[in-house]
């Protein structure tokens, strides 16, 4: 009787991560450091050098680019950055951080959460785990950490863009977490109203007839390329590049904002909203 050969295993290719903390432990040894040791030179402590050797934090972006300056790896520790912060995506969302990165404006409208933008750290990590009931602890660590990551955009020093978004109220009266985390999440919408790069808009109950109830909206514009849209339903997007598209998109965000109070108005009303929640 012939016997069955099994079929060889397929390897399992390793993730941004594991080769990001792979590269962290191959130059430290190179260089006979201990954990102690490096976490002194990077400026970090050396409970987060070793979360990160063991996988259990994603790197950010600074770190990524302290381990480049420490070892003299020119982008070798930032590209596996980078790559770390686009696995904790699903891929119809990569194009996103990738027209974020390069955009010179962002237009967004958002009914269902804070967009990541602008979410606070318990923010993002209840809204994560509410979608996500069997995630793992370090799963949903890692993905705070990228959509936190997202917010970088806001902090460098040329090259900022201009994002101008449009909230609908039921947004900000829906207790996310906890009072005291909505109370939080609504104190930095504050705070980030008074940024002259962010403009922010609430939608109110009172108004009606517009085009927001299609679902949420962003419409980037970039510099090198003509602008584009990207449009989300549940489990899935795209991207929009047809001019025709993008334009009715631009509509659709005109006529949100139209509808919506102004900035000064807005920040007035996250504010009262934030006072009455107890």
């Amino acid at each position: 009787m012939a016997r069955k050969v099994k079929e060889p295993v397929a390897a399992v290719k390793a993730s941004a991560m594991s080769k990001f903390a792979n590269q962290l432990r191959g130059w430290r040894t190179k260089r006979g450091w201990s954990q102690a040791e490096l976490a002194v030179k990077l400026g970090y402590s050396n409970a987060l050098v070793s979360q990160v050797e063991r996988e259990h934090k994603p790197p950010s972006a600074e770190f990524a680019a302290k381990c480049d300056e420490v070892f003299d790896t020119p982008a070798t520790f930032a590209d596996l950055q980078e790559l770390v912060a686009r696995e904790a995506w699903p891929s119809y969302f990569a194009p996103v951080i990738d027209s974020e990165t390069r955009a010179t404006q962002v237009h967004e409208w958002e009914q269902r959460v804070v967009p990541g933008l602008l979410q606070t750290e318990d923010y993002a990590r209840s809204v994560i785990r509410a979608g996500q009931p069997r995630i793992t602890p370090d799963e949903l660590e890692r993905k705070v950490a990228s959509r936190l990551e997202r917010q970088a955009i806001f902090a460098r020093e040329a090259g900022r863009p201009m994002y101008w978004v449009v909230i609908h109220e039921g947004v900000l009266r829906h207790v996310v977490g906890s009072p005291e985390i909505m109370q939080t999440q609504l104190g930095r919408l504050i705070d980030a109203a008074d940024s002259p790069d962010i403009l922010i808009q609430v939608l109110p109950y009172s108004a009606s007839d517009h085009p927001g109830t299609d679902g949420p909206i962003l419409v980037f514009d970039l510099a090198d390329a003509p602008s584009s849209g990207y449009t989300e339903c549940k489990g899935g997007g795209m991207i929009v590049e047809q001019p025709e598209q993008v334009g009715g998109l631009v509509t659709s965000m005109n006529l949100i904002r139209a509808a919506a109070l102004s900035p000064r108005e807005s920040r007035k009303y996250i504010a009262k909203i934030r006072d009455e929640i107890t």
